[in-house]
């Protein structure tokens, strides 16, 4: 797992996106797969992996659902 250099909070969040996109490719699933599994909107996921805050709890559903918990 890549270690993030520049820990700020957008730096953080746009790593966590990045990875979420990357599991989520490798399950082959789209974000509207995701979305409808993990019981998030598919603008959700869109906007998590792209860097934007989110609540914890969507957070936890989608990375269930990536089986990451």
């Amino acid at each position: 797992m890549k270690f993030i250099e520049n820990n700020s909070d957008d730096a953080t969040l746009k790593e966590l996106g990045n990875r979420i996109v990357r599991y989520r490719l490798n399950r082959n699933l789209t974000q509207e797969a995701l979305a409808q599994e993990s019981g998030v909107s598919k603008r959700t996921i869109n906007r998590i992996e792209h860097g934007h805050s989110t609540q914890t709890s969507n957070l936890i559903r989608i990375l269930r659902v990536l089986r990451l918990l």
